[in-house]
């Protein structure tokens, strides 16, 4: 079941919810309504020992080496 992300335009509110069908509406949990924005979600993987993120913000994304000691 995939998670998505959104901002709501009216009221400013971050939230994620499930979201079963293309065609099911979503609307902010504190306003409720349907003035949103679906953001960009970072996908995350479990490696043999920590999870992995593919976003940019891993320090390890800089890293030549990718076994510097801020990385693991």
């Amino acid at each position: 079941m995939p998670i998505f992300e959104y901002s709501c335009l009216d009221c400013g509110q971050d939230f994620e919810t499930i979201v079963f069908k293309s065609t099911e509406t979503v609307c902010c949990p504190q306003c409720k309504k349907e003035n949103l924005e679906k953001k960009m979600s970072k996908f995350a993987f479990k490696g043999t020992d920590r999870f992995v993120g593919t976003g940019s913000s891993s320090s390890c994304g800089s890293c030549s080496s990718g076994n510097c000691s801020s990385c693991h």
